[in-house]
């Protein structure tokens, strides 16, 4: 497939990477011939300088060719104007990255008008996935499926853990109840466990539990954190103004510090939150304004590097849950070395949307539908949902211990009608069934992928 990306940075480079890896034809476009010049060598992509709003710039790329236009530079204006153009100019598809707050709801209108395919906002998906966490704590990460029914929980052994030592089996047989460790990451890799994998301090497990399960599950393994009430949140960014808005109909009570002065006068319009204007990365600011009795604390600035700071402050002082947000994912091994096992990149919820479009674009025997793409376990791994529209030969109506998955795949869900079923080897895929598999090392286009 012939992709355009017009933006080299955080997010395009990200995007690029995903996209070269699947074998895609792909060429960048950014003013800045440094970002442009890095992509070209590290992912063999081909390269044009010069600002994407400019017809000739559209044209040397190749944009009438295209089938898909993504524009993520920094101006919301230029990726909307880029897009339209490239629509304009022959390419089938485009997708443009809008992050102002102003034009979000706007754009859901104006949509066709304006020839896009697709909007994106990261902060808003990285809001999203904030607000999953603060619902359920326990868990450092935490995905849901089948409209919210069942839920993808990532959490790490700790070395007291009464898991420690015992296998898969032993513990599908004590806590008696419907669950799937459907993947651990143990160092570096990532491993699609069977029965008789025994869990070691350390490990990072993935569970699938129905969600009326969840409560119960972390209860019995020691680790369940009750509901948050206070929390406190370290920068006045996009994502911070996305989240206020998720919290405005939840009973969190939360306190926004920001050094900037006219982000702070508009959260205080805008949100009935506390806002206090200083400079958070401050330890003494934090602790006056009581970080040691608050029950979260989120770092949500535009700097990873402060993000780090004060979130290792948090943790130090004893904080139940910490958040950070960081953009560059290379700090994320880091992070987890000093306990900050709950970090969220809006680049890698942009990645999974961008992914799902395309892979359903190239799916086109319509009996099936990407429904979701999670990026799990560090990245390391994906979750994917699909919508099982008709009865797909070789797969549908056979027991799931018949039709073998690859290596490194695994069946971890099935909603069938208004029943979710962690499978074993006498279920089946039925035509309706939602279906989410776990991959590990295998890109899957299709549920067909998975023999």
């Amino acid at each position: 497939m012939d992709i355009v990306i017009i933006g080299c940075g955080t997010v395009g480079s990200a995007i690029c990477s995903q996209l070269s890896k699947e074998g895609h034809n792909i060429t960048v476009v950014d003013v800045d011939t440094g970002y442009m010049t890095e992509l070209c060598n590290t992912h063999d992509v081909y390269g044009v300088e010069g600002n994407g709003a400019n017809i000739s710039v559209l044209r040397k790329a190749g944009v009438e060719k295209a089938y898909l236009v993504i524009a993520v530079t920094a101006s919301d204006e230029v990726n909307i104007l880029c897009c339209s153009a490239a629509r304009k100019l022959g390419a089938h598809h485009t997708i443009a990255r809008v992050r102002n707050p102003e034009y979000y709801d706007f754009m859901q209108l104006m949509r066709q008008e304006m020839n896009l395919s697709l909007t994106i906002n990261p902060e808003f998906y990285a809001a999203k996935e904030i607000y999953r966490m603060l619902r359920f704590p326990s868990a450092a990460k935490l995905e849901t499926f089948c409209r919210g029914r069942v839920e993808l929980a990532e959490f790490a052994i700790a070395p007291d853990s009464a898991f420690i030592g015992k296998t898969l089996y032993e513990l599908r047989s004590e806590l008696n109840m419907k669950f799937l460790v459907c993947c651990i990451l143990r160092g570096q890799d990532v491993i699609i466990p069977s029965g008789d994998y025994h869990i070691e301090s350390g490990d990072v497990l993935g569970v699938t539990v129905p969600e009326e399960n969840t409560r119960a599950f972390f209860k019995t393994a020691g680790i369940y954190r009750h509901r948050l009430k206070d929390i406190m949140i370290f920068g006045g960014s996009r994502v911070t103004y996305y989240l206020q808005g998720l919290l405005k109909k939840s009973k969190f009570s939360s306190t926004v510090i920001e050094k900037n002065k006219e982000i702070c006068r508009d959260l205080s319009a805008e949100f009935d939150c506390t806002v206090v204007c200083d400079n958070g990365a401050k330890q003494e600011v934090l602790i006056e304004e009581g970080i040691e009795r608050t029950d979260a604390f989120l770092a949500l600035s535009d700097t990873d590097e402060e993000n780090a700071i004060v979130s290792m402050f948090a943790k130090s002082v004893g904080v139940p849950k910490v958040i950070t947000l960081i953009n560059q994912m290379s700090y994320v091994d880091f992070f987890k070395s000093v306990g900050i096992d709950s970090v969220v990149s809006p680049k890698s919820a942009t990645a999974g949307y961008i992914l799902r479009y395309v892979r359903s674009k190239m799916n086109a025997s319509g009996d099936e539908e990407i429904e979701s793409i999670h990026k799990i376990m560090g990245e390391k791994a994906e979750a994917i949902e699909f919508v099982i529209k008709e009865d797909i030969e070789g797969l549908t109506g056979i027991p799931l211990k018949k039709l073998k998955p690859r290596r490194g795949v695994l069946i971890i869900c099935i909603a069938h009608k208004d029943q979710i079923i962690i499978p074993s080897g006498d279920d089946v895929i039925s035509k309706g069934d939602t279906v989410v598999i776990v991959a590990s090392n295998a890109k899957i286009t299709s549920i067909k992928d998975i023999k």
